[in-house]
């Protein structure tokens, strides 16, 4: 995972180096958040900081699986319920994580995210973690 978070890592500064060269990241950028479609770990949703705080290379936008069981189901919204009103970023689902205490915003999110799979993001395309 490591690996893959270094790899993101340059992706994403070559990617703004191109932007700023007035270049469109080569890879196409689904969402307008200048992160490449190929490192973007949240594709269809903008979220230019990447935050992904259970380390499954799918971002918190588009991940409230916390269980890892390939769907957001009851056992995530119990984790979600302990997280409500604390400042744990696991359950943070509004930019930038670690903005303040788990609250509705996120609750809503979660609730957006109840019944689907995580994803999708480009490192983790057709894995479980996040399809």
């Amino acid at each position: 995972m490591k690996k893959l978070a270094t790899m993101a890592a340059i992706g994403r500064l070559m990617c703004a180096a191109t932007a700023l060269a007035g270049n469109p990241c080569p890879d196409g950028c689904t969402d307008g958040d200048g992160v490449g479609d190929q490192i973007d770990n949240c594709i269809d949703r903008y979220n230019p900081i990447q935050d992904d705080t259970d380390l499954d290379d799918c971002g918190n936008l588009c991940d409230a699986d916390y269980d890892q069981s390939g769907v957001t189901g009851f056992g995530d919204f119990g984790i979600f319920a302990s997280c409500f009103g604390t400042n744990n970023p696991l359950c943070d689902h509004t930019e930038p994580v670690g903005n303040g205490s788990i609250g509705f915003g996120d609750f809503g999110a979660f609730s957006a995210l109840f019944g689907t799979v995580p994803g999708s993001s480009g490192p983790t395309t057709g894995t479980v973690a996040c399809p």
